[in-house]
């Protein structure tokens, strides 16, 4: 438990919504879910330095949402969101994008993908 008093977040929208969390990469196999930090969501990998997060529940739409990668290797490494559908099939898809080899996109299993969301969760203005 934190050692201060933490205060409500505001907005100018209502009912904002946010999920974050974090998780180890594998360029071979799916993250390990006893590794992920956050709640609301799980995440599996789609393809070569691709990564699909999926929803526990429907959102109206994404406000906005970051993702970044901690890792371990020489080099930059960027990631972009891909397909993003919170409305039906609650899944936003996070890609590396450094390079196009195989070895480029393969990420460090010692890494961490780090994602924050921020959802409406009504249809009221």
């Amino acid at each position: 438990m934190a050692s201060r008093v933490f205060r409500d977040v505001q907005a100018l929208n209502p009912e904002v919504k946010i999920i974050a969390g974090s998780f180890k990469t594998n360029a071979s196999s799916d993250p390990v879910a006893a590794d992920n930090t956050g709640k609301g969501w799980s995440v599996a990998r789609t393809a070569t330095g691709t990564w699909t997060v999926t929803l526990e529940d429907t959102y109206i739409e994404l406000i906005s949402g970051q993702c970044s990668l901690a890792h371990n290797a020489a080099g930059d490494h960027k990631l972009q969101w891909g397909a993003i559908d919170v409305a039906s099939a609650k899944t936003l898809v996070i890609r590396n994008i450094t390079g196009t080899s195989a070895a480029d996109l393969a990420v460090n299993a010692n890494n961490r993908v780090h994602f924050a969301l921020f959802l409406r969760n009504t249809d009221v203005t």
